[in-house]
């Protein structure tokens, strides 16, 4: 009975984050709109689900390290698609509108 609440918990855990990998991905080339996602927060998600999945492995917790393995699947992916969105918008702007935004001004005509 207990496995059986962990694995709907699991399902559940498993699925919160498939909406918003599907929404990164299919919104990967549109720099603008992964902008509201936070590299921060993605980046802590993908460090406590490595630690989620070694957790549920050494108590051999099998639907721990299935709900930590696919968190940590789609938080990676997600990271990866906000990381190089961010890198490819700053490749795209020129030189002095880089320089404004690591001084904090606002870019635009003066």
């Amino acid at each position: 009975m207990m496995e059986a609440v962990g694995y709907v918990g699991t399902a559940g855990a498993a699925t919160m984050w498939l909406p918003q990998a599907y929404r990164a991905l299919r919104h990967r080339h549109d720099a603008e709109t992964l902008s509201a996602l936070s590299r921060a927060s993605y980046t802590i998600a993908v460090l406590f689900n490595v630690l989620l999945v070694c957790y549920g492995w050494l108590e051999h917790a099998r639907p721990v390290v299935l709900a930590g393995f696919v968190n940590l699947l789609c938080a990676t992916v997600i990271l990866a698609i906000i990381t190089g969105s961010a890198r490819r918008h700053r490749a795209d702007q020129p030189a002095d509108e880089r320089a404004d935004q690591r001084a904090g001004r606002r870019a635009g005509p003066r």
